[in-house]
């Protein structure tokens, strides 16, 4: 009996020693294709903040240069970008793609800034790792450079709108956009994204589940454009079953989708679909031509049609007016837009007239000069017409109430017009 428990033992030993060495591997071999992102961004759309910060990120195209990292690393705003390998010297860069639905970018360098091309890491874009499996979490954790942290997968969770890998490994500032790994294949299963941050809150962290960002990868390599639709189809989770996708609204101009609230969508183009982001992923790439399986009054029938992409994030733009920044409403205000169109403040220098006036965040253009304005075209021509008449730009805003019993209140600002440029575009 005692040779049987010694023998026990002695596996478990074992078992243990190189489940070790898989993990040991596995952050060795991250070290040569994870780089450092340096970032710095002066002036920035709502989704972003201003300030110079470090994110990580990894290979996903050696002879492209290509990096895949955060959305919120390389920026939903003008940003500038370098990267660094380790022990080797910053290289700029700049992004190719940033998704404006999940919070992931690819960025790239000029390889020939590199004396070799570095190694490209395994993805694992087929599955994402059952509860219980080993992680680990690969950055610049707070500056200090490329480190390993360690813990488990735990669950798949959608309760924060997209779907998202939860895991006890610490993932910390300078981990965004950084790998998470399996510690026993080796194989990349996520994207580094966010942590809940309080302090009666411990071991939850977030990243952007692999098969996701594959998506977006394979699309982009082969030439296609991987925008997820327009939003405006606005979605309904069951709290009791956040895995069956209910229509609660559209918005949708689209010849042949006509969806209706209460609509339960099944299937995109074969593919079962439960959430939100797999119905977003199973439509990457073909929007023109979408075959939605939908189960309504308790019968299944399909509508077939086309919707449109959404707006490509770096080559949006907005307009400067003495010290804020003004851009379309986006996803933030769509749902109660005409069209989803209109413009707001995405940013308020502290020191500027726009702030001595009481400009704020989110506050939506209704007109200019008491003429309606929705596009940035139609408040560039107000404002130049307000200067040239030497008359002040005067603003009628819409500004939602955090306090009292109104939802939203009008609210009249002037400013001179002293001040006006574009920002962002390509």
């Amino acid at each position: 009996m005692k040779v049987f428990v010694l023998a026990g033992v002695l596996a478990m030993a074992c078992a243990q020693a190189h489940a070790e060495s898989d993990a040991e591997a596995a952050f060795r071999a991250a070290k040569g294709w994870t780089v450092r992102v340096q970032v710095e961004r002066t002036v920035s759309f709502v989704e972003d903040e201003p300030g110079a910060f470090q994110g990580a990120g990894f290979v996903v195209d050696a002879a492209r240069g290509w990096i895949l990292t955060n959305a919120h690393v390389a920026g939903r705003s003008p940003t500038s970008l370098k990267v660094a390998f380790e022990n080797g010297k910053l290289i700029p860069a700049q992004r190719v793609y940033v998704d404006p639905y999940l919070d992931v970018a690819i960025i790239s360098y000029a390889p020939a800034q590199l004396k070799q091309l570095p190694p490209e890491p395994t993805l694992e874009c087929d599955a994402v790792p059952p509860i219980g499996h080993p992680v680990g979490a690969f950055g610049h954790p707070w500056g200090f450079r490329f480190t390993g942290t360690r813990g488990i997968a735990s669950a798949i969770s959608s309760r924060f709108g997209a779907d998202m890998l939860q895991t006890d490994a610490p993932i910390n500032a300078g981990n965004s956009g950084g790998p998470l790994l399996s510690l026993e294949t080796g194989r990349v299963v996520g994207i580094s994204a966010a942590k809940i941050a309080d302090a009666e809150v411990e071991g939850l962290s977030f990243a952007v589940p692999m098969p996701y960002a594959c998506t977006i990868v394979k699309l982009l390599k082969a030439g296609r454009d991987p925008s997820p639709p327009v939003g405006r189809i606005d979605f309904a989770i069951d709290e009791n079953d956040e895995r069956t996708l209910y229509v609660a609204n559209t918005r949708l101009d689209s010849p042949g989708i006509d969806l209706l609230p209460g609509d339960e969508i099944v299937g995109v183009d074969g593919r079962k679909v439960q959430t939100p982001t797999q119905f977003i992923d199973a439509a990457r790439g073909h929007l023109d031509k979408l075959v939605l399986t939908l189960r309504r009054d308790h019968k299944e029938i399909q509508v077939r049609g086309s919707i449109p992409p959404a707006a490509k994030v770096i080559e949006r733009s907005g307009l400067w007016i003495d010290g804020a920044l003004f851009a379309p409403v986006g996803d933030f205000y769509a749902g109660w837009l005409k069209d989803g169109n209109g413009l707001m403040v995405h940013h308020v220098d502290e020191s500027s007239e726009a702030a001595s006036v009481g400009l704020q965040y989110f506050d939506v253009i209704e007109r200019v000069n008491d003429k309606p304005v929705h596009t940035l075209e139609e408040l560039e021509q107000a404002v130049a017409a307000a200067v040239a008449a030497r008359q002040p730009v005067e603003l009628l805003l819409i500004r939602v109430m955090a306090e009292g019993d109104r939802l939203f209140e009008y609210e009249r600002r002037d400013l001179s017009g002293e001040e006006v440029g574009r920002v962002g575009g390509q």
